[in-house]
């Protein structure tokens, strides 16, 4: 087994020293990920680059202003750490990736959360997307000053937030929701993913943020605490659906599936995401059924099926496929939030992949 090929990034302090540190230790993988949203963005939304930089400064850029300037601060502190022509513009667009394309477009994750007669609780799913992003995922490790939270997740360099937990018992999962719903007056997904990550310390004042400061797309939240509450949040623009667990666990892909949904929040999904949906419950409900525990090997195992292959749970890239098609799992991320220790799988967990362990 190789070792990871994904850096660490140990940052702490204040916005700005946080974000300096980001950018420095992270330039080559933020300049990779310009490249990367460049192309992405041209094939899903049809725009170039300065169009959609255009478009995150002007329609998004005043809303994190007003609701969270510090993070503006650790954005252009991280164009600074970047270097080579990088600025704030530049930052905003990659935080802002999934409302310029995901509106279009949407990807293949699938996540479950499970809570145990013994108190333990769980979050696990597969990140897919296309194969170039591997080349620009980081591992951030933050600490900010003057708070007990330190925060662990794995993202994208440059982006502020993305799918992990933090010391409090605090984490969660998140699934793209292809919807055309957009409010640019909300929070951006990945600035408030990272908002999570910094001050939720329970599902309850998860939620409360959500509510506070609400999506300026759709995004599926899969949240959970050290204490066992935990439930399925589809966001979006026009409200949020709550999906409650049934036999202590709840799944989902990347569709809308939750009670109460408006006929105007219209839903795009591929069809595999239902497929997966369906699989990854029935290969819970086959585990609970079997009586076994729940672990992270048995969680990887749900994780590593390839039923429907090449577009599964463990997904594989189509036979022929080009451009956005190409879509792999690119990591699996696995938490017990009551010890607060994390695993990452780097690549397809159904094969022999390097493993990094998170504690606190």
């Amino acid at each position: 087994m190789n070792e990871p090929n994904v850096k660490t990034v140990h940052c702490s302090g204040s916005p700005f020293e946080i974000g300096f540190a980001h950018g420095k230790a992270a330039s080559v993988e933020i300049h990779h990920n310009i490249a990367t949203y460049t192309y992405f963005f041209g094939e899903t939304a049809k725009i170039t680059w300065n169009e959609a930089r255009e478009r995150a400064v002007t329609r998004f850029l005043p809303t994190v202003e007003r609701q969270w300037p510090e993070i503006v601060e650790e954005m252009r502190a991280i164009a600074e750490g970047a270097g080579n022509g990088v600025t704030l513009a530049d930052i905003v667009t990659l935080n802002v990736r999934t409302e310029i394309a995901f509106t279009n477009y949407t990807d293949g994750c699938t996540s479950v959360g499970q809570l145990t007669q013994d108190g333990k609780m769980f979050l696990a799913q597969n990140w897919d997307m296309i194969p170039e992003l591997q080349q620009g995922m980081v591992f951030l490790h933050i600490k900010p000053a003057g708070s007990d939270i330190a925060i662990r997740f794995l993202g994208e360099a440059g982006i502020v937030g993305k799918i992990g937990m933090n010391s409090a018992g605090f984490g969660f999962c998140m699934n793209a929701l292809r919807s055309g719903a957009l409010n640019p007056n909300n929070m951006p997904v990945h600035i408030m993913s990272r908002r999570l990550l910094q001050y939720a310390t329970s599902f309850s004042s998860a939620f409360a943020i959500i509510k506070e400061f609400r999506l300026a797309s759709s995004i599926n939240y899969l949240l959970a605490d050290k204490s066992g509450n935990f439930a399925d949040l589809e966001c979006s623009p026009l409200g949020v659906f709550t999906i409650s667990p049934q036999n202590n666990y709840v799944a989902h892909a990347n569709h809308f599936y939750g009670p109460g949904r408006s006929a105007k929040l219209v839903d795009h999904p591929a069809q595999d995401s239902f497929k997966r949906l369906a699989r990854m419950q029935e290969l819970t409900d086959r585990d609970l059924d079997l009586g076994l525990p729940v672990t992270f090997e048995s969680l990887r195992a749900r994780l590593s099926d390839e039923q429907g292959s090449p577009p599964a749970i463990c997904r594989n890239v189509p036979p022929g496929a080009v451009g956005i098609d190409r879509i792999i799992t690119l990591g699996t991320i696995l938490m017990d939030l009551k010890s607060c220790t994390g695993r990452v799988l780097i690549g397809r967990p159904c094969e022999d992949v390097p493993i990094v362990d998170w504690s606190f």
